[in-house]
């Protein structure tokens, strides 16, 4: 038995895998006396066909299957002996063939190929440079924000007609091309969010409605995307895509949010009974809630951008011919050239990234305790359940959160996010960081880009 080591390049080597008589034929013989005290054949008793027809019948089908078995073993051997970080699995060779006797067996020879991760070094240099952004918290951003408070704590009124941010309540039918209602046509009770109407023409048409008033409009126009225009009709995604013409929207109630004013009431609301007793005062507290938020925000930003550019920046090799074979061997679902060659670059920087991961976790020995599986659980269950406006008490989210991880699946899920946590906290340690303010609407295109 003997394994031959080739490089092909830096990251590809191929590895000759050289198996004797000598080592197969005991292994043989042992399968073809199980099997001779199973088998049945006409003339014969369980169990007494003789061993020269059993291996006759069978012994090619064993030389193949432990054969097999031998290869698995000893190429898993030779990959942890030699300390080989692969990639992917070993795939027969594309351009040596084989050697052996199937009709003869003596010697044979397989040829594998083997893809390499490649070692990287956590010395990323002075030019290792990085800028995080976070929105300035200026006087706009403070009236957007007490404006916002002002809406949220704000009380809804049901004025006579509708103007440009009020919602109009009410009921749509679908019409023919002539304008009338269409027998059998869609009917759904629904509203209309004035504010957020962009059509200028739409929206000017139902400015000064009042309840029972009737507009006929384009569904399109007066709703934001597909997906609220499905919720707003009731109709599928299927039904939304071949949809035309206009509804008749006949007006039920017009509502309107008064906006809270800005004075001790919404103070006390907000921060609690005598916390804030002026406006300044209050202006300087959301300034400094501001600050929190957006720097929470600034740190998401960050972290999602500065992954993709580290990568870009240290260009991690990758053996990229073997994985492209590897992924069309073993893909479940046959995929084209064309195919492979549009999906094989995010497969890459997905699998650069974990290498990077790799690499970190074995420089610091990373690790990740029940507690920290527990407390992280907690913190995803509570704010999960916080944005649904359903507080819990520490003995429920414990036992919700201890629920969670007997999901093997959630488990490592959250595992993976405290690694990647870990991780990304490291290399930031590695690197320099600048802090640049930028303005709401420039942060808010960052933002995009990252999601």
């Amino acid at each position: 038995m003997n394994i031959a080591q080739t490089a092909l390049d830096d990251l590809h080597i191929e590895l000759a895998v050289t198996l004797t008589s000598d080592d197969y034929n005991p292994r043989v013989d042992r399968a073809l006396k199980r099997h001779q005290q199973q088998a049945q054949m006409p003339g014969f008793r369980k169990g007494k066909v003789p061993m020269q027809l059993i291996r006759r019948q069978y012994g090619q089908s064993m030389l193949a299957e432990e054969l097999n078995q031998m290869l698995s073993e000893q190429l898993q051997n030779h990959i942890q002996e030699n300390k080989l970080n692969v990639l992917g699995n070993p795939i027969p060779s594309e351009n040596t063939e084989d050697a052996g006797d199937w009709n003869n067996p003596g010697d044979f020879t397989f040829n594998y190929e083997v893809g390499l991760a490649p070692e990287l070094s956590l010395e990323f240099g002075k030019s290792a440079k990085f800028t995080r952004h976070k929105i300035k918290v200026d006087k706009a951003a403070i009236a957007r924000q007490v404006t916002d408070l002002q809406r949220r704590h704000g009380k809804m009124t049901d004025p006579d007609k509708s103007e440009a941010n009020d919602m109009l309540v009410g009921a749509f039918v679908q019409l023919d091309s002539d304008g009338n209602l269409l027998e059998g046509g869609i009917a759904s009770d629904s509203t209309i969010s004035v504010e957020f109407v962009e059509d200028k023409k739409a929206k000017k048409a139902l400015v000064g409605l009042e309840p029972g008033s009737t507009v006929d409009v384009d569904p399109h126009k007066v709703s934001r995307g597909h997906d609220d225009l499905g919720r707003m009709l009731g109709i599928s995604q299927d039904q939304v895509h071949d949809l035309q013409g206009n509804f008749r929207f006949t007006v039920k109630e017009v509502k309107r949010l008064e906006p809270h004013e800005v004075n001790q009431s919404l103070f006390d609301k907000i921060y609690g009974e005598g916390v804030v007793t002026d406006e300044k005062a209050f202006r300087e507290r959301v300034s400094e809630d501001l600050d929190g938020h957006f720097d929470r925000d600034a740190e998401w930003v960050f972290r999602r951008r500065f992954v993709v550019d580290l990568l870009e920046k240290i260009d991690v090799k990758l053996p990229d011919a073997f994985l492209k074979r590897w992924i069309a061997l073993t893909n479940e679902k046959p995929l084209t050239p064309e195919e492979l060659e549009k999906e094989y670059p995010e497969y890459a920087e997905s699998l650069r990234w974990q290498i990077l991961q790799q690499t970190v976790a074995q420089a610091i020995d990373l690790k990740v305790d029940a507690a920290e599986l527990e407390a992280e659980a907690k913190r995803q269950v509570g704010a999960q359940y916080a944005q649904y406006g359903m507080p819990m008490d520490e003995e429920t989210l414990g036992n919700v959160a201890k629920n969670v991880l007997n999901d093997e699946n959630e488990r490592r899920r959250i595992a993976d996010v405290l690694v990647e946590r870990k991780v990304v906290d490291d290399l930031k340690t590695r690197v320099k960081i600048s802090e640049k303010l930028v303005s709401f609407d420039e942060f808010g295109k960052l933002a995009a880009e990252v999601r």
